[in-house]
Order: C-alpha cells, then sequence, then structure tokens
C-alpha cells in the first residue's frame, strides 16, 4: 500500500513537472511570435520586478509549512498551527513589499518602460504567484499531492488560452494584453484550487509561539539561498539593461528562456529519485545509493551526447521554437547549453544533499555562485556584450557542480557508509 502511494504520488509530480515545461515552452512559442523583441525584453523585466519580491520577500520561507506542517499534519490529521505560524510571518512581508512597490511606482515602470498603472499589475502578480507557490506547500504537507502536482500546470494552461486568443488576433497582439493574460491566468488558478479545498486542514485558528520559532527557525537560513537563486536568475538581464538595449535583453532572454526549459527538465532526476534515496536511507539500503551514485557518470556522459547534438541543431531549434526574429540568441543559448552539462551532474547529486540534510551547503553555494556571476556579468557584457552573460552564468554553474561534488566527496562516509565502494 504504501509502495502504490509513493508510486502515485511521484508519478503525479513527474506529470506536473512534464507538464510545466511543456506548456511553458508553447506558451514562450506563443509570446516572441506575438510580442516585439523589444517588448519581449519589457516582458522579461516585468517578471524580474515580480519576482525580487516573490522569491526575497515570500518564497524562502514557504517551505517551513511544508517541514513542520506535514510533521503537524500526521500527528494531528491538520496543520492550524504551521499554517498561521506561517500567515504571521507572509502577511507582514507581503504588506512591505506592497507598499515598497507602490512608493517606487514611478521609478519602476520607468525602467521597465511600461505606463505607471503596470505597476497594479505587478501587484496583483506577485500576491497571487506567492499564492499559488504557497497553496502548493500547503497542499503537499497535507498530503494531496495531486493538487500540489497541478496547479502550476492549471495556471499556465489558462495562460496559454489567453496567449492563443492573442495569437489568433481575436485579442490586441500588445504587451498590456499579454500582461492582463498573465494575471488572469493566475486569478483563474486560484478560483479553481480553493473550490474543493479542505478549510478544516486549517482552522479553527490556533497560534502557538513554539511553532513560530520553528518556522523562523527554519526558515531564515533559505534567505541566503533564495537571495543567491534570484541574483543567479535575474541578474543577467540586469547587467544587459544597463548596458545594452531593451532590444538586447529580449533576445537574451529568449535564449535563456531555453535554457530554463532545460534545466526544468533536468529537474525531474531530483523529482524522481530524491523521495528512492530517502526510502533507501531509511531502510539502510546503501547498496542501491551506491548504485545510483554509480551511473551518474554515465548518464552525464549520454547528455554530453545529446546536448553536442543540441550545438548543431540550436540554429534550427531557436527559429523553429521561437521565430527568425531570434537568430541573435543563437550564440548565447549555444553556451547556455554547455551549462546545462554542469547543471545536470549537479541535479543528479541533489538527492544527496538533500536527503541527508546537508541543505545548508547548498544555499551558500548558490551566494558564491551569484557573486561569482555578478562580477562576471559587470566584466563581460560591457565587453562582449549578450553572450558574455551566457559566459558568466555558464561558468558559476561550473563553480557549484564542482563544491557540491565536493560536498558529496567529502560527506561520503555519511552517504554511501562503504566509502572503499565507491
Amino acid at each position: 500500500m504504501e509502495y502504490n502511494r509513493i508510486m502515485k504520488d511521484g508519478t503525479n509530480l513527474f506529470l506536473g513537472q512534464v507538464g510545466n515545461v511543456v506548456i511553458g515552452l508553447i506558451n514562450m512559442m506563443i509570446l516572441t511570435r506575438v510580442l516585439t523583441t523589444e517588448d519581449m525584453g519589457k516582458y522579461s523585466l516585468f517578471l524580474m520586478v515580480v519576482n525580487l519580491a516573490v522569491q526575497l520577500g515570500l518564497n524562502w520561507s514557504d517551505a517551513s509549512v511544508l517541514r513542520h506542517g506535514r510533521e503537524e499534519y500526521v500527528k494531528y490529521g491538520k496543520i492550524n498551527r504551521s499554517f498561521w505560524a506561517r500567515f504571521y510571518l507572509f502577511m507582514p512581508l507581503v504588506i512591505l513589499c506592497t507598499v515598497g512597490y507602490l512608493i517606487f511606482y514611478k521609478k519602476i515602470t520607468d525602467y521597465i518602460g511600461l505606463p505607471t498603472y503596470v505597476i497594479f499589475f505587478i501587484i496583483l502578480n506577485f500576491l497571487m504567484l506567492s499564492t499559488i507557490s504557497y497553496m502548493s506547500n500547503v497542499y503537499r504537507s497535507i498530503d494531496d499531492i495531486k493538487r500540489a502536482s497541478y496547479i502550476t500546470v492549471i495556471q499556465k494552461l489558462f495562460y496559454l488560452v489567453g496567449l492563443g486568443l492573442i495569437y489568433l488576433n481575436i485579442l490586441e497582439r500588445n504587451i498590456i494584453v499579454a500582461i492582463i493574460a498573465i494575471n488572469l491566468s493566475f486569478l483563474l488558478a486560484l478560483i479553481v484550487n480553493l473550490i474543493g479545498f479542505d478549510k478544516s486542514k486549517i482552522t479553527p485558528y490556533k497560534f502557538e509561539k513554539a511553532y513560530f520559532r520553528k518556522i523562523w527557525s527554519y526558515s531564515w537560513p533559505q534567505l541566503i539561498g533564495f537571495s543567491g537563486l534570484y541574483v543567479i536568475n535575474y541578474v543577467d538581464l540586469y547587467v544587459i539593461k544597463t548596458y545594452m538595449t531593451l532590444r538586447d535583453v529580449g533576445i537574451y532572454n529568449v535564449a535563456y528562456n531555453g535554457f530554463t526549459l532545460i534545466t526544468g527538465a533536468i529537474l525531474l532526476i531530483n523529482t524522481l529519485f530524491l523521495p528512492l534515496i530517502v526510502e533507501y536511507k531509511a531502510k539502510k539500503r546503501y547498496d542501491l545509493i551506491i548504485k545510483y551514485f554509480k551511473k551518474i557518470p554515465i548518464f552525464s556522459a549520454l547528455w554530453v551526447l545529446m546536448i553536442i547534438c543540441g550545438l548543431f541543431l540550436s540554429n534550427f531549434i531557436i527559429t523553429f521554437f521561437f521565430s527568425n526574429k531570434y537568430i541573435e540568441s543563437i550564440p548565447s543559448f549555444n553556451v547556455l547549453l554547455i551549462a546545462t552539462i554542469f547543471y545536470f551532474v549537479y541535479v543528479s547529486l541533489m538527492p544527496f544533499i538533500n536527503a541527508f540534510d546537508l541543505i545548508l551547503y547548498n544555499q551558500v553555494f548558490n551566494v558564491i555562485k551569484s557573486v561569482i556571476n555578478v562580477i562576471l556579468d559587470f566584466i563581460l557584457v560591457p565587453k562582449i556584450g549578450i553572450i558574455g552573460a551566457a559566459y558568466g552564468t555558464t561558468i558559476s554553474f561550473f563553480v557549484g557542480m564542482i563544491l557540491t561534488a565536493l560536498v558529496v566527496y567529502i560527506k561520503r562516509k555519511t552517504i554511501f557508509k562503504k566509502s572503499k565502494d565507491i
């Protein structure tokens, strides 16, 4: 019975991740065709500004309700203590970020290159994206893996409908309509997921200082890693915007979006194998852990071969998926393809990092990677253009892979128990 549950949950998580990658690719294909390269740059900056508040303001504490909520659910059959403890951490930051957007609305919208009223769309997107991210962890903590797996897939499907209407010229082809469409997609996804939600799992209201301390103690180290993660994801766009044009931002963002779609697919490795490594650890099947480890070089070599093929086909890939407007993004995309090799090895090692409670190392490594990325971007972009940002990202990913491999090596006796077997 337990095995069947694990397989069912794993299947839903896998299908949800695949759905996010596939629908995300289709949405990106439509966006690149209905928006100009300059508008794609503005759209990228819109998302960058939204995610500044989402990642640095809220997401760093999201997993706390999963960590302690799951524990509470097993014990009491509900998560009202963890939910309301995190609520008191969540709401002040929501208010703070919203006020910050309103105070600096003119500077923000001028920076993006959009009318001042767009600040309200930024705030709405921030609020709904944060809520959906939180709901996903709430669902996972109450063992509703199916809803957790498909919550973002539903949002992307609604957005696909909106973009389809734009592509068919039923709605006007401009960036404001695209921004309205993404906000509506989040709103509809929230409504769908709130319907049927079992409110008894978070009621009655119950605030306990002990749970608040647990939530805070678990969350604050995550802020370190999330800060680094945000910088890694968006510093390229910031530096390109600083030294170059909105058109260059749009062109590079297409290359980077292609890269993130691939890395999203690679993350399936952690989604599939983390539960297995946790299970092997619990059952003390270190022989199976070692068996998984020994397969990493083989699958990494296969991935390298696929990337070599991708380098030869990149011209076709970019023009087919994103149109001829983005031919200039091909050199950057090729460099980022090489970065996926390092990311593949890193993600293959992540089940060890997560299963053996070594996550703090990963948070620190994210900061180190972000510092390297920032320094290289500011050195290379002014000299060689947008491809400099791709080199900065690739080198930072290489460093992240090496650091992660070193941790696994240093902790090998804990992870594998029989270090002589590896």
